[in-house]
This record gives C-alpha cells, structure tokens and sequence, in this order.
C-alpha cells in the first residue's frame, strides 16, 4: 500500500493560508484530501464546499474531501483519520500562523505509526508582501517559517506593489535560496505543481546536497542571521560517535537549528546514508552502495541561526575515524 502525501502550509497570520487551502482543494478534482486545520472555527474552510458534518470533528466536503480539527496531538488525529475509514489520498495541514512548523515535520519523519501510513511531500510558506518586511524584524516565527519551507508564494503582490514585493523576496531569498519561489495574488500561483514535489524524499535529499555544493562557491548572505554551512570529509566517520553527536547537538541547540541534510559515508558501511532532521528528530535512510571508482565523502548541510561554524566543523572533525 502507497504512502499518502502530506503538504504542510504555514505562514505567518493573515498571508493568505486558507485561501491558498480552498484553492488547492479546487484546482485538484483528482485528489481525495484529508484536511487538518490547526486554526478551525477561526478561519474557516470555504462555507459553500462544506456538505454535512461526519461528527462534531470532522466535516465532510463536497467534493468528497473531509476537513478535521488538530484539537488533540497530532498522533490521535491523524489515527482517527485513518480509522475513519474515509478514503483520501493527499493529507493537508494548515499550522496555526504564529507557530513554527517544525514539530509537525518532526513527527513524520520520527513516528513509527505516522511513517507507515504517511510521506511527507513538501512545505509550503505564505508570505504576506505587504506586511513581512515588518514582520520579520517583530517575530521570529516568521524567519523559521521561510527557512524550513520547500515551497514560498509571496502572495497579495498586488497590494504590496513591484518596489515592496522585489524587497521581499529579496529578504526571502537570503533565508532560504533553496526553496522555489513564486509571487501570487489571493493565493493563487500560476504553477500548477504545487503537490507531490516529495522534498524530503531521500533521492531528492541526495541532489539538494550535490547541488548545494555546487554553489558552495557562492556568497552565502545572511539574513534575519539564518545561514547554512556543508561540512566535506573523506575521511570516514564513527557511527555510534555521530549519533550521540546528532542528538546532543540538536537537544542543545533546538531553537537555532532548523534543518540538517545529508550524504554520510560511514565506517564499516558500504552503502550511503542519507541524513536529514527537522528539530530534535532525525532519520536516516539506506542509499545506495558506494561503487567501487568513486570518491566516497560525507557532505552535512546544516541549515540554522547564527551558526558557530568553526566549533561545529572542529566537533565534526572529532568524529571521524582517525
């Protein structure tokens, strides 16, 4: 049985979230979507596509969707989605605007049951042109939200203007120059493909890694002090070390690391790993087996605020196999 998709959209308050969640709802006859609305009763689902409602949780939509409230842990709700028994095949969550998204990616990525039934596909950001320039200087959240995505729409460009709107993505691109980027009006970008990019997907972990290498040569500006560093080594490194490594660094520096990806060449292992964490959690998955020619290195992007570089390579230098 396939994985279902699950697309996280958030944004700061009022960049147009639920707009951009009505609009995918329609633009995507096909899909069978599961919502989960972090911010329901708020900032409602459009009425007119609400059908009945199921129980006092879930509302049955009109095009055969169901839409339910993250009112109890996410683990719970996404169970009772799939007890429900109710037939979908894409899973999307809108995170309250003030919260940053990382917990949620966190729990696909580590728990057992959530990894068996679900894949993460991407994160998608609003961005609200008018207001996040002044934004970004007040809330913090809102530099996590850019630097943790996959996908960005600036959206209300209309209301901003080209001077603004340019200024934003400016901003935007110097959190995160790896994300695609797109301007919109009322949510509603021209790419179509906003759906099944699959970002956390290990082979497109592996081209993230090799492509963001390719432009280590590139200034790295930093912006709101997020900055992103790939440590290279061909030396191979002590699993068991990295490991106890992985987790001190992240449990201690939790609020300044946002995201780590990775290609691990390990001792003693003759396949590739393939690295990635969102907060605390972190996963490793099997690549494929080193061949026999090739120049076998671990490349660690790690994506974050106000890196201390030069303590973070020395600790990674420590461990590799000497």
């Amino acid at each position: 049985m396939s994985k279902i998709p699950v697309t996280v959209i958030t944004g700061f308050l009022g960049a147009g979230k639920t707009s951009l969640l009505n609009h995918l709802i329609s633009s995507y006859p096909n899909k069978k979507f599961a919502v989960i609305e972090n911010e329901f009763g708020e900032v409602n689902i459009d009425s007119e596509l609400v059908a009945n409602v199921k129980n006092e949780n879930i509302f049955e939509l009109s095009n055969g969707c169901i839409c339910c409230s993250l009112n109890d842990e996410l683990y719970v709700v996404l169970k009772n989605l799939i007890q429900s028994n109710h037939q979908f095949n894409h899973l999307l969550i809108e995170t309250t605007g003030i919260a940053d998204p990382g917990s949620i990616l966190a729990s696909f990525i580590t728990d057992p049951f959530i990894k068996k039934e679900f894949e993460l596909d991407a994160v998608i950001c609003l961005v609200d042109a008018e207001n996040a320039s002044d934004i970004l200087e007040k809330e913090v959240v809102l530099t996590k939200q850019i630097a943790i995505s996959d996908q960005i729409l600036i959206n209300k460009t209309d209301i901003a203007g080209r001077e603004k709107t340019n200024a934003v993505k400016t901003e935007v691109e110097r959190i995160n120059k790896f994300a695609r980027i797109e301007e919109c009006v009322f949510a509603k970008p021209v790419n179509k493909n906003l759906l099944d990019s699959f970002s956390y997907d290990p082979a497109k972990v592996y081209q993230f890694v090799l492509g963001l290498e390719a432009n280590a040569s590139s200034p790295n500006k930093i912006s709101h002090g997020i900055e992103n560093m790939c440590y290279t080594s061909s030396i191979p490194m002590d699993q068991m070390k990295l490991g106890m490594w992985l987790d001190a660094f992240l449990k201690f520096n939790q609020e300044s690391i946002y995201r780590i990806k990775g290609i691990l060449y390990l001792e003693g292992v003759d396949k590739r790993i393939i690295l990635q964490s969102v907060h605390t959690q972190i996963q490793a998955t099997v690549g494929r087996t080193w061949e026999k020619d090739e120049i076998k290195e671990s490349k660690i992007v790690i994506i974050g605020k106000n890196l201390n570089r030069k303590v973070i390579e020395r600790n990674l230098d420590e461990l590799l196999v000497q």
